[in-house]
């Protein structure tokens, strides 16, 4: 086992800065412009970007099983998590040249980028044990996602002077303000800019069952693996609890920016504050839950954070008080941050070391069916409870609601329903097995 000292080598750094690189991504493009882009300055509905996203997830929940079972055959890991990094920059970057008329291919090069952004996600985290082992690789955890927010934080400074042309009232010299789609080309060069540690530093160990695999034997090797959950305690009931976290979650993201817009009525430089200001939370968040998370049990830590999760978003949709916002905004930060910091190891401690790609890959299918059903159901709300809608003119009537009021409600309904899902993943949660930083060979 590595003392601490360790976590500060080059080789973790590299690790951890890519989470500081894909959350600038996530941040800029999947939470806070491209949403807001399509609905408040094109006019169009949330369908047209939750669908696409929705879409995106799809695919993901269909090819990643297969590409984690790949990656446990060869050492190739790098290989899969370079060719998918530099599509989304590509994709990203390309959305900003298309005219807006041409929505159509603005949705579908984001189809892409989402794709290939998820795609990434279960090779970089099986890396995480190329550069860490046993406890300590919950600790490292925990700093890849508090550099992930701090990238979020950064990432939103960074390209904001693109957007607007200033940075809060203060002129940047030679840059001007292109609105929302000014964000794209610059996220898309940060993404790939500080991704590159990770593909210079990062030694990928050799598997032990280095073999030839194709895709047919790959899916077989995942249901195989769906069969053989029983043979692991906990995990089939781990992954649908995830399943119910990462709605929530997911929703959350991709929601959080438009919610601040309309209900809220924050304005550009002010929603750029709050998310800037909740990701630096989470970055202390990321880093102490994971410091507790080494002498503790992953599974009541991971309950702790549901429980907050849920009383965080209650408290957001029950509170009109400023101050209070401005605070909850940064406790579901340092949440979200617990949430992925403790969910990684946990499903790593509950498997064996040698099927860890099959299972992160499982851990995707789990998290991005989910982040399929929740936009979609998000859109539902807004839908059924428009001002515009039978039912929301009901509800405003019947309920005697002002015009501000009906505008508010489906963005409310929404985040409580987020709140039942927490609940639910709970409840299923419960019986899932302690774990110790010493099981399945960690």
């Amino acid at each position: 086992m590595k003392d601490h000292s360790t976590v500060f080598r080059k080789d973790v750094l590299g690790w951890s800065l890519y989470d500081f690189a894909n959350t600038i991504y996530s941040m800029n493009i999947v939470s806070l412009y491209l949403k807001r882009y399509i609905v408040e300055d094109l006019g169009y509905g949330h369908a047209w970007f939750d669908i696409p996203f929705s879409i995106s997830m799809l695919l993901s929940a269909i090819l990643l099983p297969a590409l984690g079972a790949l990656s446990d055959h060869a050492t190739k890991k790098k290989m899969f998590l370079f060719l998918f990094t530099l599509t989304c920059c590509i994709a990203v970057a390309g959305m900003a040249i298309v005219p807006h008329s041409a929505l159509t291919l603005v949705v579908i090069l984001f189809i892409l980028a989402n794709f290939a952004y998820e795609a990434g996600q279960p090779f970089y985290n099986a890396l995480l044990y190329s550069v860490a082992d046993g406890p300590q690789a919950r600790f490292v955890s925990g700093i890849g996602v508090a550099v992930g927010y701090i990238g979020s934080s950064l990432g939103v400074l960074m390209i904001l002077p693109f957007v607007t042309g200033d940075l809060f009232g203060i002129q940047i010299p030679l840059i001007s303000g292109w609105g929302k789609t000014g964000s794209f080309v610059p996220t898309a060069m940060l993404f790939m800019l500080f991704s590159v540690p990770l593909f210079l530093w990062v030694r990928e160990k050799e598997v032990e069952k280095k073999s030839r695999l194709d895709f047919k034997q790959a899916y077989r090797e995942v249901w195989d693996g769906l069969r053989q959950t029983k043979k692991y305690p906990g995990v089939l009931r781990f992954l649908i609890a995830d399943y119910f976290f990462e709605d929530a979650a997911a929703t959350v993201i991709l929601n959080i920016g438009i919610y601040c817009s309309v209900v809220l009525g924050m304005e550009e430089s002010s929603i750029t504050i709050f998310m800037a200001v909740s990701a630096t939370a989470a970055v202390a968040g990321s880093f102490l839950i994971g410091k507790l998370s080494e002498n503790r049990s992953l599974k009541k830590m991971l309950g702790a954070v549901v429980v907050g999760w849920t009383l965080a978003l209650i408290a957001f949709v029950a509170t009109n008080n400023n101050a209070m916002v401005w605070l909850l905004g940064s406790l579901v930060g340092i949440l979200l941050g617990g949430l992925w910091t403790t969910s990684r190891p946990m499903l790593a401690e509950l498997v064996p070391r040698e099927e860890l790609g099959r299972f992160f890959g499982l851990f995707a299918l789990s998290g991005r069916a989910a982040a399929i059903v929740g936009p979609l159901l998000w859109t539902l709300f807004i839908l059924l409870f428009s001002p515009k809608s039978s039912l929301g003119r009901w509800v405003g009537e019947t309920w005697n609601l002002s015009a501000e009021a009906a505008v508010e409600l489906p963005y409310k309904l929404g985040i409580l329903s987020l709140a039942v899902m927490m609940l639910i993943g709970l409840f299923i949660f419960r019986k899932v097995p302690h774990t110790s930083g010493t099981q399945s060979g960690l």
